[in-house]
C-alpha cells in the first residue's frame, strides 16, 4: 500500500536527489525530509507544519498536490493527534480517562457504595466487640454520707441498658442517667453496669459509707 512517505521517496529517487539536495532548495531540514518519507509524522513540529511540508515537498517533486494532500488527510485518520505534537508538549485530550462516561459513573457509584457498606460492616463489627463506655460521676468512691439515700449519676451509650445494684434505670437520649439509691448504715457497694445491645458489659463499683 502506497503512503505519502513512500510516494515522496520514490519521486525523489527517480530524480536522483538526496535529502540534502531537497533541503537546500525548499529549506526543509533534512531530518524532516527523512521523517516525511518514513511517514514518521510524530517527528514533525506540529500538524500544520506536517501539512505544509508535504505540500511543498510534493510541489518540488512535481507530484499532484491535491492528490497528495488527500492521501495525507486519509493517512492522518490513523495517526493520533498526540503523535503530531513536539515532544514535551502534552495533548489536552490525553487526560480523557478523567472524562466521566456512563460506564465509569456506574463503576464509580458501585465503588463508593461498596466502600460505604464495608465501612458500615466494620463499624458494626467494632461495636459488637466493644463494651459500652460507662462513667459514674456520683457518688465518689469511699464517699461518706449522712443520708439514707444517695444520688447515683453517670453517663453511657444511649442504647445501653444501665442497672444500679441489679435494678434498671432510665438512660436519656444524651446517654446520661440518674437514680436515688437507698443505703444501709456502714459500707455499701454501689454497682453500676452498662450492657450494650450486643451483650457486652462495663461495670463500675463504688463503695459508700453511711453514718446516720
Amino acid at each position: 500500500m502506497k503512503t505519502v512517505g513512500s510516494m515522496l521517496q520514490e519521486a525523489r529517487l527517480q530524480k536522483g536527489l538526496t535529502p540534502q539536495d531537497v533541503e537546500r532548495v525548499i529549506k526543509i531540514r533534512e531530518k524532516y525530509i527523512v521523517a516525511l518519507e518514513a511517514d514518521n509524522f510524530a517527528a514533525l513540529p506540529s500538524p500544520s507544519y506536517a501539512k505544509g511540508f508535504v505540500r511543498n515537498y510534493a510541489e518540488y517533486l512535481g507530484l499532484p498536490t491535491d492528490a497528495m494532500m488527500a492521501f495525507f488527510r486519509r493517512q492522518m485518520t490513523d495517526v493520533s493527534k498526540a503523535s503530531l505534537l513536539p515532544q514535551g508538549v502534552p495533548e489536552p485530550f490525553q487526560a480523557s480517562w478523567l472524562h466521566l462516561t456512563p460506564g465509569r459513573f456506574v463503576a464509580l457509584l458501585i465503588s463508593v457504595l461498596l466502600v460505604v457498606f464495608l465501612f458500615y460492616l466494620g463499624n458494626q463489627y467494632f461495636r459488637i466487640g466493644k463494651a459500652p463506655p460507662l462513667t459514674v460521676v456520683s457518688p465518689t468512691n469511699q464517699e461518706i454520707v449522712s443520708s439514707s439515700r444517695i444520688a447515683v449519676e453517670g453517663q453511657s451509650d444511649r442504647d445501653a441498658t444501665v442497672t444500679i445494684n441489679g435494678i434498671s434505670t432510665i438512660v436519656r437520649d444524651d446517654g446520661k442517667f440518674y437514680e436515688q439509691v437507698a443505703v444501709e448504715p456502714g459500707v455499701n457497694k454501689i454497682t453500676v453496669t452498662a450492657t450494650s445491645r450486643f451483650g457486652k458489659m462495663t461495670t463500675v463499683t463504688k463503695e459508700v459509707g453511711y453514718q446516720p
